[in-house]
């Protein structure tokens, strides 16, 4: 009889995290406050787990090609500093970080450097120095207000608007609009997701012709 599993996850900006509820008694390596806990888990889950969810980034990078290399890490009065390549950036403008162990993420700038090798940020940290190499880029937007723009797809763009109809109808207590925006915006969502599966269609021609998409 296969033994029953308990997982639980949790979301940290785009990534999944996964954790086993700890049940084995018969471990030898586990001790009595670690019972009924959730670890990272100690065997593969080969089946049986499906998660899915929806992501919509706060940030945008506008140009994927404006990066600095870092080469270690450390504190600074508290606060995260960087040891990167010769850059300028003004203060509490917004990087993003990849490629780390640690820090990645997005991130603001505490001060304004010139032609500097060490970029502190407004990251709290305290820990030791950390010999590293990741990626800065340094050309990021950030959402702050209703004026950011979203990179959708056109049908989910046109789902977004139909959406937010239905909802300000339904506020109003006219459901039969809002019944009618709903079923747009899940057309829309429809037609998306259609638009992303790769086959073969074929559609009538002039003259009885068969065409091929």
């Amino acid at each position: 009889m296969a033994t029953r599993k308990t997982y639980a996850y949790y979301i940290e900006g785009n990534k999944i995290g996964l954790a086993q509820k700890e049940t084995d008694t018969t471990s030898t390596d586990l001790r009595a406050e670690d019972y009924g806990k959730y670890k990272s888990p100690q065997t593969a889950v080969t089946d049986g787990l499906e998660i899915k969810y929806t992501y919509s980034p706060d940030y945008r990078i506008n140009d994927a090609d404006d990066t600095i290399a870092i080469t270690a890490y450390t504190e600074s009065s508290g606060l995260l500093s960087l040891t990167v390549a010769s850059m300028s950036i003004a203060a509490d403008s917004w990087i993003l970080i990849t490629g780390s162990s640690k820090i990645n993420g997005l991130h603001q700038v505490n001060a304004t450097i010139s032609g500097a090798t060490t970029l502190v940020l407004k990251t709290k940290y305290n820990g030791g120095a950390v010999t590293e190499g990741s990626t800065l880029y340094q050309d990021v937007s950030k959402m702050e207000d209703e004026s950011f723009e979203l990179d959708l797809p056109r049908y989910l763009q046109n789902a977004v608007v139909y959406y937010l109809k239905a909802q300000m109808f339904e506020d109003v207590g006219d459901f039969q609009k809002r019944e009618f925006y709903l079923r747009e915006f899940k057309r829309q969502v429809e037609k998306h997701n259609g638009g992303k599966v790769t086959t073969t269609h074929r559609i009538q021609g002039f003259w009885g012709m068969n065409q091929k998409l």
